[in-house]
């Protein structure tokens, strides 16, 4: 689940005629003549298309369902599928890149304000003293430091807060996650740290790297990247054989995903 940025845009364009043509496998709406989808092994794609004043054909995948082609005002409508299904690839990689991206809301570190904790948003109460204290306390998140006006170091004490959070629940998920499979699964280890463009990841050797940001989330996205990662264990790219494992294991990961998504 690698990405570059959940609000940045990935953008393929080339001059007009300047593309191979491949045989086509899209499917175009009869009601809406100005789209069409593409079909993943994670599921179906729209894709909107506008003409404008242009000379290149270019597509910009918005969001992980999300697709727009933008197009010269005469580029025949062969040329638009063509070019189309010569991205296709590139398209179904940027859509996964997105949809697995974190959604990092903004926070704020001043007494009272609201972080959020496995799915809930929980006050902060600040207090100034020694020694440095993370604690979660009758549903507040209690940080005392030396200065509690200085947002950086409390935003510090609250990612170290995170992180050992992260590091005594992930373990016990992936536990009861592998017991979901219908096959024995081994792992190599397990690294969990802040990460800006990935939610989590598998190495070819095995070894699981989750975001310790996901411990914000609700239990069930955090269950639905363990189980991802965990597919990748048996099947190391996003292929049909990949999505109906996982699909198997977890009925509902498409609605877990979202939550994931929502932040």
């Amino acid at each position: 689940m690698e990405v570059t940025a959940w609000r940045c845009t990935h953008v393929a364009a080339v001059s007009w005629r300047k593309f191979s043509r491949r045989q086509l496998s899209i499917s175009a709406s009869k009601a809406d003549r100005y789209s069409r989808q593409l079909e993943f092994p994670g599921g179906l794609v729209k894709v909107s298309i506008k003409r404008a004043r242009r000379k290149t054909l270019a597509i910009h995948v918005l969001s992980a369902c999300r697709v727009e082609m933008r197009v010269p005002l005469k580029c025949p409508w062969q040329e638009i599928d063509q070019f189309l299904e010569s991205r296709h690839g590139w398209i179904e990689n940027a859509s996964e890149s997105l949809a697995s991206a974190p959604v990092v809301p903004e926070l704020r570190y001043h007494d009272g304000a609201k972080h959020p904790y496995l799915g809930e948003s929980i006050p902060l109460m600040l207090v100034r003293g020694r020694p440095m204290l993370t604690e979660f306390i009758q549903g507040r998140l209690v940080v005392r430091c030396s200065d509690p006006s200085d947002e950086a170091k409390v935003a510090a004490q609250i990612d170290q807060w995170y992180r050992r959070q992260a590091h005594l629940l992930f373990p016990e998920l992936i536990e009861a996650c592998r017991t979901r499979f219908p096959m024995a699964l081994s792992y190599r280890g397990l690294v969990v740290r802040k990460m800006k463009s990935r939610w989590g990841s598998c190495s070819k050797q095995g070894e699981i790297c989750l975001n310790s940001l996901l411990i914000r989330s609700p239990l069930q996205a955090i269950e639905f990247v363990i189980a991802h990662e965990l597919c990748h264990l048996q099947h190391f790219s996003h292929n049909v054989a990949f999505y109906r494992l996982l699909t198997a294991i977890m009925p509902d990961w498409r609605e877990r995903e979202g939550l994931l998504m929502r932040g």
